[in-house]
């Protein structure tokens, strides 16, 4: 089989990873907080100039070429894997980063038995690659936020793939050696070519995974954005309704919708102004966040209107959820000016039934929640089994009394409320 040229191959990652350093420069500047981008810029560049001494390196050890070369080859990587922190907003470990490279130039730098075995140089550079390759493919396993990301499995792949293709260097170095320098022309055994092949084409396929990476999160930020309430920073009205659409197609056993309404929300923004209404309802979200587990989730539905699903949660678990959501919240103070200020919230909770429909549930804690207003507000209300909302907790008013006839007509009518 004909030799692959070794400098060759260089020359043309060396072409690959300059194209790819302008590109993530370039999106850098558009993204101007975008640390990752200015890091990977680094870390391809840097391994391009890398790469590039390499190819020019002479039949001998020099400390330019090989040493320095072979330096900034690791740093390259050890700057990939800091670009993954910053896009996972991690904290940079520089030390950490640093310690392969500098590794690397004193070894070979101080050690004439290093400087004089090619086989000594291919054992420590391998195993720098491998600890580096799988310090990345480790880092995007370890996060929930790129498990949102496909692309992020690829590029695990790609980095998990080419450290064993470096730490399998070690063992066919001695099994099949090296034909003198690898810059001298003679043709090297196959798995030497091959890896040096391989070298290429994950530098290629390492690029346009970054960019398939940064492409997702833009489109999932985009998406997120869309879902999300802007004030509270919980789901809005349309995310929530299609969760829950998609949790009722499940024909779940059981669970439970929470209706919320803020009590005279309007002479609170009336009396103290939008913002402290902006707190109180920023102020409400936080409470029932911490009131929820990881399962349950919570909107706002519009105004001062929110709604929770919890599910499997059965009546005297979600009532108890309720109370102390309602509880919480009037404890509260929220900063009006000089002064503080508390407020009140009225719930009304239903169950999920067999073939329920989610506009039915919604309907059905609706129904309860006005007839925790119209009882006199700061209450939880929920859904009987005869469909009827009954009083649990909360303000007293009217708790032995049936729930008075509701008054709203917009919404369809009760059905399935067990």
């Amino acid at each position: 089989m004909e030799a692959l040229h070794t400098p060759t191959i260089m020359i043309s990652s060396f072409a690959t990873l300059v194209v790819f350093a302008v590109y993530f420069a370039l999106a850098s500047r558009q993204e101007r907080n975008s640390l990752e981008l200015r890091l990977w810029s680094c870390a391809f560049l840097v391994a391009a100039l890398g790469f590039t001494l390499l190819a020019l390196r002479g039949p001998g050890y020099s400390f330019i070429p090989v040493s320095l070369g072979n330096a900034l080859a690791v740093l390259g990587l050890a700057l990939i894997w800091l670009g993954l922190r910053a896009f996972d907003n991690q904290p940079l470990k520089i030390a950490s980063a640093l310690a392969g490279p500098v590794l690397w130039l004193l070894v070979t730098g101080f050690s004439d038995t290093v400087q004089n075995s090619v086989t000594s140089r291919i054992v420590l550079f391998s195993a720098l690659i491998f600890v580096y390759s799988a310090m990345i493919a480790v880092e995007i396993f370890r996060s929930d936020n790129f498990r949102k990301l496909p692309s992020s499995y690829i590029v695990a792949f790609l980095f998990a793939t080419h450290g064993l293709f470096y730490l399998a260097r070690i063992p066919l170095i001695f099994v099949w050696p090296l034909f003198g320098n690898t810059a001298s022309g003679a043709e090297q055994p196959l798995w030497y070519q091959v890896l040096t092949f391989e070298l290429f084409i994950h530098s290629l396929a390492g690029g346009f995974s970054f960019f398939a990476l940064i492409k997702e999160r833009t489109q999932y930020r985009y998406k997120l954005a869309s879902e999300t309430d802007a004030l509270t920073g919980v789901q809005n009205r349309r995310a929530f309704m299609s969760k829950l659409d998609d949790y009722m197609a499940t024909a779940p056993g059981e669970g439970a919708l929470m209706y919320m309404d803020i009590d005279h929300f309007k002479a609170i923004n009336d009396r103290h102004g939008h913002a402290v209404g902006d707190r109180v309802l920023i102020e409400f979200a936080a409470v029932v966040s911490q009131a929820i587990d990881g399962q349950a989730f919570l909107a706002r539905m519009g105004g001062e209107e929110f709604a929770a699903c919890f599910p499997g949660v059965g009546r005297s678990q979600a009532a108890a959820i309720a109370e102390d959501i309602r509880s919480a919240f009037e404890q509260a103070l929220v900063r009006a000016g000089n002064a503080t200020l508390s407020a009140t919230v009225s719930i009304g909770v239903a169950f999920i039934g067999r073939q329920q429909e989610a506009s039915e549930l919604l309907s059905c804690a609706d129904r309860a929640l006005y007839a925790a207003k119209a009882a006199g507000r700061n209450a939880v209300w929920i859904a009987g089994k005869d469909g009827a909302p009954q009083f649990a907790s909360g303000l007293a008013t009217q708790s032995n009394e049936r729930a008075p006839s509701p008054g709203r007509t917009e919404r369809s009518p009760m059905a399935n409320c067990a």
